[in-house]
């Protein structure tokens, strides 16, 4: 697994400059944790709203008993692209978040519905790619916080699940 900490660009800079650089471009996934209660306002999930709408959008339509029914499911947006070189950036949202943390629920995050989704995403690009059209992950670290999750822990499934596709963390 690739990691590399970029503080001076956002999440969304480096995606773009993946999809869009002239000799060494990758389509681009950007995993995200959701919850179950179809509430997307806060944390890592107000950024992507804010510079993908489409893909609150889409979240809102499953609709909260959608959400509650299937735990572990992931919702592919394809929020860009570069018809040049056809590359294609991806938010895969993740209902991997039982609730949203409060006092009595200091850890939403289920880890079994993140596995679960985890190996969905793996399945769509083992789909939907191959070795000429390469693929990246690009993970936010930060995510762990509004979820209660354990970094350490989530490094780890990233490690087994995700183990021969380039990595890269933003911190």
């Amino acid at each position: 697994m690739t990691r590399t900490k970029l503080q001076k660009k956002s999440i969304f800079d480096i995606a773009n400059e993946a999809i869009n650089s002239k000799e060494n471009s990758y389509n681009v996934i950007i995993p995200h944790i959701c919850n179950n209660s179809n509430v997307f306002d806060i944390g890592f999930s107000d950024q992507i709203n804010r510079q993908y709408p489409t893909v609150k959008i889409n979240y809102e339509l499953l609709g909260k008993n959608f959400l509650l029914k299937n735990p572990g499911y992931v919702q592919f947006n394809d929020v860009d692209g570069n018809i040049s070189n056809n590359k294609r950036l991806i938010v895969a949202s993740m209902i991997a978040q039982n609730g949203l943390k409060n006092k009595n629920n200091k850890r939403p995050l289920n880890y079994a519905y993140l596995v679960k989704s985890m190996v969905l995403v793996k399945k769509f690009i083992s789909t939907n790619f191959n070795s000429e059209n390469k693929v990246m992950i690009l993970m936010n670290k930060s995510g762990s916080a509004t979820t209660g999750g354990n970094w350490k822990f989530i490094e780890t499934l990233i490690e087994d699940i995700w183990n021969d596709i380039q990595i890269v963390v933003h911190q």
